[in-house]
């Protein structure tokens, strides 16, 4: 009965992450993420790698602190497409195009990163649908808004190899289809 709490007196309590969550969630998200035969690399830039760690620790801790994280798949890896979903859901969501552009209005807004598009620009021999491998904001004192290229590429096997980079929005058309797995 001593932890029976009338409802206006219940107080959150808790504890803020500790360094070996930290530290267990950076190596969790750092092997996610590592590119099959060089766990040096990563499937994807540290740009994304900081946007979503902070979600991650978050996830990480508290799966650990409620014991979700039972024995039943200790020694499991999350298979690779899973984890390429997960970011492709984060890119679905447009989070790159608000960070990139500091406006949420769709009407605006590019192509993100790892979506299809289709270029049409001056190089017409490299005129075709590829994929978007990064965005690149560069500052312009006049607007006091980022200039966006593109940098773009396609699939040989499993490889994304770049074939146009520096490539302006009015070039682009996108597509509504994102890459999901390397």
């Amino acid at each position: 009965m001593e932890s029976t709490r009338i409802a206006e007196q219940a107080e959150e309590t808790g504890a803020p992450l500790t360094e070996a969550e930290e530290e267990q969630a950076g190596y969790a998200l750092r092997a996610l993420t590592a590119k099959p035969g060089d766990p040096d690399a990563a499937l994807v830039s540290r740009e994304w790698l900081s946007l979503v760690q902070p979600f991650f620790e978050l996830g990480w801790a508290m799966g650990v602190r409620t014991g979700s994280t039972g024995l039943a798949v200790a020694g499991v890896p999350v298979d690779g497409a899973t984890v390429a979903h997960a970011f492709a859901q984060l890119n679905g969501e447009r989070a790159a195009n608000v960070l990139a552009r500091g406006q949420e209005e769709p009407q605006h807004a590019g192509p993100s990163i790892w979506q299809r598009v289709r270029y049409h620009g001056s190089l017409t021999r490299s005129h075709g649908t590829y994929w978007v491998e990064a965005i690149h904001a560069y500052g312009d004192p006049v607007s006091m808004l980022p200039t966006l290229r593109y940098d773009l590429g396609e699939l040989r096997g499993e490889t994304l190899v770049p074939v146009v980079t520096n490539v302006r929005r009015v070039s682009l058309t996108p597509v509504a289809e994102w890459l999901t797995a390397l």
